[in-house]
């Protein structure tokens, strides 16, 4: 509840959001106030006190590197020279820019 006035979230009214302000019962609005979660220092993680069965950890599938040819090793290559090419010949022409300012 905004500033602990009455409203409750988006001028709803009381007890229409969290229920974490003076409606509940609180001495203080808002996040001065623990609500009952889980794993927040209550005993509520994970089974919520039951005894909780071991379970087996899955298999991790490792993605195992592509192969590829020569021919497409070349093309990506080419194309990674290309690119970086047309960025120096950016690069120069701003810097060229630069100078004649």
């Amino acid at each position: 509840m905004p500033q602990g006035d009455g409203t409750g979230p988006n001028g709803q009214g009381p007890m229409t959001g969290r229920a974490m302000g003076y409606c509940a019962g609180f001495n203080a609005p808002g996040f001065v106030n623990q609500g009952a979660g889980f794993g927040r220092g209550r005993g509520f993680g994970r089974g919520f006190g039951r005894r909780m069965m071991i379970m087996p950890q899955p298999q991790i599938m490792v993605p195992q590197p592509v192969q590829m040819t020569d021919v497409e090793e070349k093309q990506i290559l080419e194309a990674d020279l290309a690119d970086l090419k047309a960025e120096i010949k950016e690069i120069e022409k701003r810097l060229k820019e630069l100078d004649t300012k």
